[in-house]
């Protein structure tokens, strides 16, 4: 237990120094148990926690030690380890976010590395000082392990503090590269012309069971008659075998990329470079586009096997590719 005590003092520091809270806000939380958390009190700096700042209280949100006052956002942190895997939550007030979205309903961002890293960040209006309309934020955290509170700051999940504080950090150093870059700019960007080429293809009609053999093929179909994701395959040299499986049956499917198309796929992971896997509900989220496949891999919510600095060349291909899963609905 003091072990996870100390780490929690240790990343309230971090958070501190990188500007991410101030004064007596933010609070941090981990799992101990079914029937456990430890949370930061409440009033505590975060810059300056010390051990009895921090107390095991259960999932009702009544401490094991009497005269503890938890963080008066307990109940959001024990209604995440009750409907969610996180094992880890870090909520920060951070400046540069709270004022971007204070006028932005999302953000598009500039590097790749941070897109990798985040996806699409989902943003919940919120309209008290706590975080009373719970659902919603466990909702929009099914999809994404980060999510933007419009005029309060940003919650993080993971597998431990580490993983939730780099994603804080990661989103509130990618909103001062969009300050930066609206001060360079100054004037609104010219629209981009429009391009047939990126026009969605529109589905054969109905919606397909998650992980059929009919899903696979229409996939395959959309695929090869695309123009642009031939033509993104030939320019980055596409050829790999990739395999996804479905964590609940474990039904996968191989595709072998060759000659800007899908060449063949079977039913079985087989001799593939590459092998993503994952449970239903993150699939079914990623064929929908509510959930971007290369952000699910960095939040490990889909378990990837292979070099991901080798796969990450042909992300302009694939993330067109995901497109096109689109417009092979699943129920």
């Amino acid at each position: 237990m003091q072990k996870k005590i100390d780490e929690i003092i240790r990343i309230g520091k971090w958070i501190w120094e990188k500007d991410l809270s101030g004064g007596a806000s933010g609070n941090l939380s981990l799992r101990v148990d079914d029937e456990t958390i430890l949370i930061t009190g409440r009033g505590t700096c975060l810059g300056a926690l010390k051990a009895e700042d921090v107390c095991t209280i259960r999932m009702d949100g009544d401490p094991l030690v009497k005269g503890f006052v938890p963080s008066s956002e307990k109940l959001f942190h024990t209604s995440v380890y009750q409907h969610l895997d996180a094992k880890a939550v870090v909520h920060v007030h951070p400046t540069f976010c709270n004022g971007y979205f204070a006028v932005h309903d999302r953000i598009s961002f500039d590097t790749f590395e941070t897109r990798l890293v985040l996806g699409d960040v989902p943003v919940v209006d919120q309209k008290t000082p706590t975080i009373t309309d719970i659902m919603p934020v466990i909702e929009a955290l099914k999809n994404s392990n980060i999510v933007v509170l419009k005029h309060h700051g940003v919650v993080a999940i993971g597998e431990t503090l580490n993983d939730a504080f780099f994603l804080a950090q990661t989103l509130e150093e990618a909103v001062k590269i969009a300050c930066i870059k609206d001060l360079y700019v100054r004037v609104d960007r010219p629209a981009a012309p429009a391009s047939g080429g990126n026009a969605a293809v529109s589905p054969a009609g109905g919606t397909f069971e998650l992980f059929s053999k009919e899903q696979i093929v229409e996939i395959v179909r959309l695929v090869n008659q695309d123009a642009q994701f031939r033509q993104l395959a030939l320019q980055t040299n596409l050829e790999t075998k990739l395999a996804v499986v479905l964590d609940e049956t474990q039904t996968a499917y191989c595709f072998h990329f060759s000659g800007g198309g899908i060449k063949d796929f079977t039913d079985k992971v087989g001799d593939a470079e590459f092998v993503i896997s994952g449970k239903s509900d993150y699939w079914r989220a990623i064929f929908k586009r509510q959930l971007d496949p290369f952000a699910a891999t960095t939040q490990k919510k889909l378990k990837l096997k292979g070099d991901f600095a080798k796969i990450s060349r042909w992300y302009v291909p694939f993330n067109r590719l995901f497109d096109l899963w689109t417009s092979a609905p699943v129920a």
